[in-house]
């Protein structure tokens, strides 16, 4: 019986130590981040289109991504024109946009709720503005079954750069804990 519940003690211990999320240090010299991403990251970059009061302002976002399974954890970086991280009213339809186009990801009308994120490891720089959201929607393939999804982000305007964290899966692969994770352990660092 001992030698048994030591068994059970060893393969439950394996389990514990062999991570789902195997999380590694990615920096982005560049961008002037540090972040921890479970995996290997790729990086894509592809321009858009700002809708300012000024008419729309082409910028570039380059986002960093790892996936667990169906989960993803993403940096995302744009520098902005030139006046808008000064202007409040630019930097909140920057953060806005980043926002909603996160939220047609998943086909959530809304934000489950909404707040200012700690600055965290932020103040050293020039932030201008900033938010935190989760939501709720669905997620899957062409012509598979939808699945319940969930979203976690955090937008900061920081000098002339608007940096977007999000992290996203299905409902019950993401849970708070590895959002945590991924969230503290952003750091700008200089660029």
């Amino acid at each position: 019986m001992a030698r048994a519940v030591a068994w059970l003690l060893a393969v439950v211990a394996m389990v514990g130590c062999s991570p789902r999320f195997d999380w590694r240090e990615v920096r982005s010299a560049s961008d002037g981040y540090v972040v921890s991403l479970p995996g290997k990251p790729q990086i894509v970059t592809r321009d858009l289109e700002l809708p300012l009061d000024g008419g729309p302002q082409k910028v570039s976002m380059t986002m960093t991504s790892t996936g667990v399974g169906p989960t993803m954890f993403a940096v995302g970086v744009a520098h902005l024109p030139a006046g808008a991280p000064q202007d409040t009213a630019a930097a909140q339809t920057s953060i806005a946009f980043f926002r909603d186009g996160l939220l047609r990801n998943i086909g959530a009308r809304s934000v489950e709720k909404e707040s200012t994120p700690p600055a965290g490891r932020i103040a050293a720089s020039a932030l201008r503005a900033s938010t935190s959201f989760e939501a709720r929607g669905q997620i899957g393939r062409p012509g598979e079954t939808p699945e319940p999804a969930r979203l976690a982000a955090r937008i900061y305007v920081v000098d002339d750069r608007i940096y977007q964290m999000v992290a996203m899966g299905r409902a019950g692969d993401l849970p708070d804990q590895e959002i945590e994770t991924f969230f503290t352990s952003f750091q700008l660092t200089s660029p």
